[in-house]
């Protein structure tokens, strides 16, 4: 008799369980990195990560149930309850399997993100990892559903582990990934969604989010591009989605591209191996009557094309929070135009804290490291930091003022003398030492720039941003 009521009390509690994790369906750890991996490409690089595989419920396309995968990257730290979540949108790929949860480059982004002091999400996205059939490449609602859907079964995970998250969410991406953050940030307050995710800022970075004008002038331009694969990548995302683009591939490509082209596009192949098939003129491959429908409709834009191209920007709103886009002038991927434009239009209605960042005269791929490097450290700039634990209570009350600081802060709230670290913006430690309770600490004789202190008591410790000016 008592084993059956073991078994029924066990069957409840399988029960409640399964109804409250109504995103995460699974979880597989992929292991732990040190934070001093990542300190050369991430100074403020402070905590080892565990990365876990996660399959979860999302919608398709046209809204039915599917499973997506993706990555959720957790800091290793005892002295922290709850972490802000930074979401990270990976840039372009066509093999399924280089995807943030095969724990790869981009997983490595995700882990940097991470040992700053976040959560870290990262979405394979729809028709990538996990998911079925082609990617809806650049499709603006299904980047944000499987990002939004990802952060919940995040939570979800983040429960089954005895953690938490403090509710604040930071935008990120990089390329399509730049796309896909803006897309996120746009769905979350167009659906008022504000009350499930406090999103403190956006951070996109090389984004085409003028689909339909500045993306739009590699076909209008017929000018030789370094990437045509992306091309065919948007014609066939677009008519899966919308079903209106073609009916056949040889309504929209040459022979003998209409018969070479799609078989590479099965989820086995890369973008470099179709781009080097691909001749770089859009002229080349495009039938002649698909470029002078399009360019004939380049101001009515009712073409298929150009409404499908119009339906996905995202440039032209006015954002409730911090966004910052960074930019590099010599991207010969994603014209740098369109962060300029995005700025101009979101201030144009309104907005109060937008800005386009340049980041140098560098290629695409060069621009990947100084722009997320801008979004994290801008991250650490919003973030309120993590809750602590009730053996914690200590740091609850801790202040650092004033901060910015010329000369000497001091350091109020805590009733014990405290252990510091002062590290600079190169991941260098400038200063060591201890703090007694209401203490000064004299950094005159250091430079002007960002610093992070660390404050420790007994194994338990919190580090702040402090900017000496």
């Amino acid at each position: 008799m008592k084993s059956k009521l073991l078994l029924a009390a066990f069957c409840l509690f399988s029960l409640s369980q399964s109804n409250a994790q109504t995103h995460l369906l699974s979880y597989q750890s992929l292991g732990i990195d040190q934070a001093s991996t990542f300190k050369p490409l991430m100074p403020q690089a402070i905590y080892n990560v565990e990365t876990f595989k996660i399959t979860y419920n999302t919608v398709d396309v046209d809204g039915s149930p599917t499973v997506a995968s993706g990555a959720v990257v957790i800091p290793k730290q005892s002295s922290c309850d709850t972490f802000s979540i930074v979401t990270y949108a990976h840039g372009t790929v066509l093999e399924k399997e280089d995807v943030p949860s095969r724990n790869n480059q981009e997983a490595t982004i995700a882990k940097v993100a991470a040992s700053v002091g976040a959560v870290c999400v990262a979405p394979d996205y729809l028709g990538l990892g996990d998911n079925p059939g082609l990617h809806p490449y650049v499709h603006a609602e299904s980047e944000a559903t499987a990002t939004i859907d990802a952060i919940r079964a995040a939570r979800e995970l983040l429960d089954t582990l005895g953690k938490g998250d403090n509710g604040e969410v930071f935008l990120a991406g990089y390329s399509q990934g730049g796309h896909a953050a803006m897309a996120t940030a746009k769905y979350i307050q167009d659906n008022n969604l504000f009350s499930e995710f406090d999103v403190i800022g956006a951070a996109p970075a090389s984004g085409p989010y003028n689909l339909s004008g500045t993306q739009a002038a590699v076909l209008l331009s017929d000018q030789p591009y370094s990437n045509p694969g992306y091309v065919c990548y948007v014609l066939f995302a677009m008519e899966r989605v919308y079903g209106n683009i073609y009916n056949s591939y040889d309504e929209i490509l040459k022979s003998p591209y209409d018969t070479l082209i799609p078989p590479y596009f099965d989820g086995t192949y890369n973008m470099s191996l179709v781009n080097n098939l691909l001749p770089d003129t859009l002229s080349g491959f495009l039938q002649d009557s698909v470029l002078a429908n399009f360019k004939n409709d380049s101001i009515g834009k009712t073409h298929s094309i150009w409404q499908a191209l119009l339906a996905n920007d995202n440039y032209d709103w006015k954002p409730d929070f911090p966004v910052e886009m960074y930019y590099c002038t010599e991207d010969e991927q994603v014209d740098y135009h369109n962060s300029l434009i995005a700025e101009d239009s979101m201030n144009a209605k309104g907005a109060t804290s937008v800005i386009a960042i340049d980041k140098g005269a560098y290629s695409h791929g060069v621009c990947v490291v100084p722009s997320l490097q801008d979004a994290m450290s801008f991250f650490l700039t919003l973030k309120t930091g993590c809750n602590i634990g009730i053996e914690e209570l200590e740091f609850e009350n801790l202040e650092v003022y004033p901060n910015p600081v010329s000369n000497t802060f001091t350091v109020s709230g805590s009733e014990n003398p405290m252990d510091i670290e002062l590290i600079n913006a190169a991941g260098v430690l400038v200063k060591k030492g201890v703090v007694k309770p209401n203490g000064q600490v004299d950094i005159s004789n250091l430079p002007t720039g960002i610093y992070f202190l660390k404050l420790q008591i007994g194994n338990h410790f919190i580090t702040k941003q402090l900017v000496k000016q």
